[in-house]
């Protein structure tokens, strides 16, 4: 086995523990909730039978003591809150990691009471959103990035110092609000809140069926209905990343090009449009890409601001209204998801350092990625 190969492997398991860790700590946050608030359940509900039967002239003192006493272990058993501890969080852990979390009071997101399909929806909502965000952020801030770094200090690189600043200051809620109030309630051109989406969605889905529109009618309905209400939320997310992702590009590449290749690949006549993106921009991707992938995965946790201003039925929605309804089995559910997410992508960026950084396919670098910085 290779230095790289086992190298890998060590990250992964490690990334692996740490997974195991934090969904240990979750667990026991949330079996130490619980308990709590089943505790209070418990009493109440003991305090009320107590009352009813000791209106009861046919029972002895003694017999209603007995009762009590069985109808409060009924309880305790019922709830859960006998047995080990260490058997709980242990229970807790697999039921989180297997999404076995049964249902939700209310259904929040979807049309189903399961925390497994709210969450699975809510991901996927997110994923849409955030991940043609950062395809759009990603390619503009490359390409301004990229050529105002050709030319230091000239006119468009002044001009990105100036946008970055403004854009990265730019509250999300705040553009978000006056995204809304211009194009949703003064002009009209698209809807206040982006939760509706499931109800056109609904709408096309049944149109189709019972043969009111063909199958391409209904597909570019369905991209239509998509673009119409992600617009606002997807507008808002590129403009206040898109400056200050071009500046870092920016910054990388200019420090790239002061290294010895570019001099030597320039002396030797290469043109400079391979020098930029054939030499400079791939010795540039390693951290590049970590940004990209790390702030992609940040964003599938849910902009919680972004996702409740727009209604967007994302993690974001669904994290905030867990926790004004106090959901502490889909607070959980969507707390691991993230977590799990995070792993994943530093698991994926390792290998990827492999593929890009040459000192890692060779042996001679320290450490792999995100994990040795």
């Amino acid at each position: 086995m290779s230095g790289v190969a086992r190298l890998l492997i060590v990250q992964t398991i490690n990334n692996l523990a740490i997974l195991l860790i934090i969904v240990a700590i979750i667990s026991v946050i949330f079996v130490i909730y619980n308990q709590q608030a089943l505790e209070g359940a418990v009493i109440e509900a003991v305090q009320n039978y107590a009352r009813m039967i000791e209106r009861n002239p046919n029972l002895t003192e003694e017999e209603k003591k007995m009762l009590i006493e069985q109808f409060e272990q009924n309880l305790r058993y019922k709830f859960g809150l006998l047995g080990n501890p260490v058997q709980k969080v242990y229970n807790m852990m697999i039921r989180l990691l297997t999404l076995d979390l049964g249902n939700a009071r209310q259904i929040y997101i979807g049309a189903s009471y399961a925390i497994k399909d709210q969450v699975l929806l809510a991901l996927r909502n997110t994923a849409i959103l955030f991940t043609t965000a950062t395809i759009i952020t990603t390619f503009v801030g490359l390409f301004i990035g990229l050529y105002a770094a050709r030319r230091p200090q000239g006119l468009l690189d002044r001009v990105l110092s100036i946008s970055a600043v403004f854009s990265a200051s730019l509250p999300t809620w705040w553009l978000g609000m006056l995204m809304l109030l211009i194009f949703a309630f003064k002009l009209g051109w698209f809807p206040f809140q982006s939760k509706d989406i499931f109800i056109k969605l609904s709408e096309l889905s049944a149109a189709y069926q019972v043969g009111e529109m063909g199958y391409f009618t209904y597909l570019v309905s369905r991209i239509y209905t998509w673009i119409y209400y992600m617009f606002l939320p997807l507008v808002t997310v590129v403009i206040v990343s898109v400056g200050g992702w071009a500046y870092v590009v920016r910054n990388i590449v200019i420090n790239r090009m002061t290294e010895d290749f570019v001099m030597v690949a320039r002396a030797k006549g290469v043109p400079e449009r391979k020098v930029l993106f054939g030499h400079i921009l791939r010795a540039s991707s390693p951290p590049l890409v970590t940004i990209i992938v790390l702030g992609l995965v940040n964003s599938l946790g849910g902009a919680i601001i972004t996702e409740t201003v727009f209604g967007w039925p994302g993690m974001g929605l669904l994290y905030w209204v867990a926790l004004t309804n106090s959901e502490t089995l889909l607070l959980g559910t969507v707390t691991y998801v993230t977590v799990l997410l995070f792993v994943i992508a530093v698991v994926i960026l390792n290998f990827i350092y492999a593929l890009l950084d040459p000192r890692v396919r060779t042996g001679h670098a320290g450490g792999i990625g995100p994990v040795a910085r």
